[in-house]
């Protein structure tokens, strides 16, 4: 089963993109665990993906991630 958590934040303007939105999704496919992130108004973003042992332990890295994005500042858009 697929899940899938999106976070928003807006951005700090350190790189001069105040006012943009920052995405960052999760999504937690078994033993997969894939990230994408980059400006909300940009259909390109970056992407990441890491394979676990067991569908748990890929849980929990994307349950870790997740609360870890939550608190540098990113809210949670909606989970899936």
């Amino acid at each position: 089963m697929t899940q899938r958590w999106c976070l928003l934040k807006d951005s700090d303007g350190a790189r001069g993109a105040i006012g943009k939105k920052k995405i960052y999704e999760v999504i937690l496919d078994g033993s997969t665990v894939r990230t994408t992130w980059g400006m909300a108004e940009k259909s390109q973003r970056q992407n990441q993906s890491q394979r676990f042992i067991t569908d748990q332990s890929a849980r929990v890295a994307a349950v870790a991630k997740v609360n870890s994005k939550i608190a540098k500042g990113y809210r949670l858009a909606f989970a899936v």
